[in-house]
């Protein structure tokens, strides 16, 4: 019973230091992408450790949507929803995972305004913190501000 206890123990040691996320789950069937796929809501945007999601609502919709383009075959990220404004203005990006699936390299393919790493031209690495199915948190550096997004 002890050698049983003992085993159960070193796996367990051995499962904790392997998470890839840093918040993320120990140990998921689901791939990382399909953890992305879906439509996500933007709960909370840090510029800087500062609360910044009323800013990014003046700017574009908090609605984000990863899903395939099989006719492209690509990865596409759409930004979109009603700004606080009212108007409608997405945000078309491709992506890809990269370095085991702990980064997401975003490359902006339409963007008709933007703010911090979303826009025109900016690709932005993010880091994945956490990505489970229904709760995914990214940060970022751009223009040396330290960006983080959760979304649910």
């Amino acid at each position: 019973m002890k050698k049983v206890i003992l085993i159960l123990v070193v796996i367990a040691g051995i499962a904790g230091g392997c998470k890839k996320y840093e918040d993320g789950p120990l140990l998921s069937f689901r791939s990382a992408k399909s953890r992305l796929f879906g439509e996500h809501t933007l709960v909370k945007y840090t510029v800087n450790d500062i609360d910044s999601l009323n800013l990014f609502n003046d700017s574009l919709g908090l609605d984000f949507r990863f899903y395939y383009d099989d006719v492209n075959s690509l990865n596409v990220l759409n930004v979109e929803g009603n700004r606080k404004d009212g108007n409608y203005y997405p945000v078309i990006c491709t992506w890809q995972l990269e370095k085991n699936n702990t980064i997401l390299k975003i490359l902006t393919e339409y963007a008709y305004t933007g703010t911090g790493p979303f826009g025109n031209n900016i690709t932005p690495d993010w880091e994945i913190l956490k990505l489970k199915h229904h709760d995914i948190i990214m940060k970022t550096t751009y223009n040396g501000k330290e960006y983080l997004i959760e979304l649910k």
